[in-house]
């Protein structure tokens, strides 16, 4: 039976037992940027070494989680990053399916080519918007150059992450529009409080779920999601955090999620009759806008009820990745959206778009230049660490 036949049999196993599908494994608090939205970064913080990640790996794999993500801070910042990931990839008979969620700053083609060789899966980049600001430093200026490296050498599959803000909201069309060459998929997360609780409402929010096709994992909760920014959190549900979901900090602990604390057990001491504890309704369920634990909660707690939208993401998932070859001249001949994906979305396909890379400003000069809402070609991305402003709100 192949790898991924297993993965499936294995999740679908999880519905009637007791053991996690899904882990998050935070490698460092460290950050390159500062987003005024986060506050799940500290400058300065350790990196956990290798072999005490390699112990929490094992620890969560006897557990019987098949799923995993990686995170910080910024998680390429660990110095053995491809070898984490070829770890995770080791255990369970190479049945485990690995994400790397990052910022896109520190990506090399080297380390695009260590991923591929360690068996990554997937990568969830987060960009918020076209051009930077002091509080959305992850801009499509400063990443589209690793972008374009991504589509060229990638061998894993790439999601585009936006958190919806007032400022990503009123540029999004043209975002989607400038990365529509992109074999990639698209979703949103929810701005939330330190509590988790969604902290952003309108009717604009709500109805730009329904206006951009969406990585189908969001459909879990859209509908949830759209009564929570029209001001109703109140739809039940039952978080399975801490129980098919896991959240293990830097210092080894495990939460509920990344806001709430639950657990608060070493993952090396965690015992399955600790999950089964977990699996209680919680008072944090009203207005939680954490995508992680809403999918993972919808999908285990109501197979039935969402099994068309598990089969979504399992075609998705079965779906074999072809990577773009650089054009003779050493441009990046970026792929057409992918048929499945192209015949869905609202306008229709555009021509294909070649990006080659200026090494001196960093910036990516397209032969037919898209408009960046008034910023120069020559700008400079940057990876420096923006003031942290008052205020700031927490992100999943």
């Amino acid at each position: 039976m192949s790898r991924k036949a297993w993965f499936i049999l294995t999740g679908f196993k999880r519905l009637f037992d007791s053991r996690p599908v899904h882990a998050q494994l935070v490698l460092t608090y460290e950050c390159n940027l500062s987003c005024g939205y986060c506050h799940e970064f500290t400058h300065g913080a350790p990196v956990t070494p290798y072999e005490v990640i390699v112990r929490r790996i094992d620890a969560l794999a006897s557990l019987g989680a098949i799923a995993y993500d990686l995170l910080g801070g910024e998680p390429l910042l660990h110095p053995r990053i491809v070898d984490i990931v070829r770890r995770v990839k080791a255990t369970n008979r190479g049945v485990n399916f690995v994400t790397l969620i990052t910022n896109a700053f520190k990506l090399t083609p080297e380390l695009i080519d260590g991923l591929n060789d360690a068996g990554l899966d997937c990568m969830q980049v987060s960009v918020d918007t076209i051009d930077p600001t002091v509080a959305l430093p992850k801009s499509l200026r400063s990443v589209l150059p690793k972008l374009a490296l991504l589509a060229e050498r990638a061998q894993f599959q790439v999601k585009i992450q936006t958190v919806l803000t007032d400022e990503s909201w009123r540029h999004y069309p043209q975002f989607r529009e400038l990365l529509a060459p992109f074999d990639f998929e698209f979703s949103f997360s929810l701005l939330h409080d330190e509590h988790g609780r969604v902290a952003i409402q309108g009717t604009r929010f709500a109805e730009i779920l329904e206006q951009h096709e969406l990585f189908p994992g969001l459909k879990f909760f859209r509908r949830h999601a759209k009564e929570m920014m029209l001001g109703n959190p109140t739809r039940p549900w039952k978080c399975l955090g801490g129980f098919k979901y896991l959240y293990v900090k830097p210092d080894g602990t495990t939460q509920y999620c990344s806001q709430v604390p639950g657990l608060r057990i070493p993952v090396e001491q965690l015992t399955l009759a600790d999950l089964r504890r977990a699996n209680v309704h919680k008072p944090c369920e009203p207005g939680c806008a954490l995508g992680c634990v809403r999918t993972v909660s919808h999908a285990m707690g109501s197979p039935l009820s969402t099994l068309s939208t598990s089969i979504e993401i399992l075609r998705d998932y079965m779906r074999r990745r072809s990577t773009a070859a650089p054009s003779a001249s050493g441009s990046v001949d970026e792929r057409q959206p992918h048929p499945s994906r192209r015949s869905q979305a609202k306008g229709p396909p555009q021509g294909e778009r070649k990006f080659s890379l200026d090494n001196n400003n960093a910036t990516a000069r397209p032969e037919e230049p898209p408009s960046f809402g008034g910023v120069s070609k020559g700008a400079r991305s940057s990876e420096s660490r923006s003031p942290d402003p008052a205020g700031r709100r927490a992100v999943s």
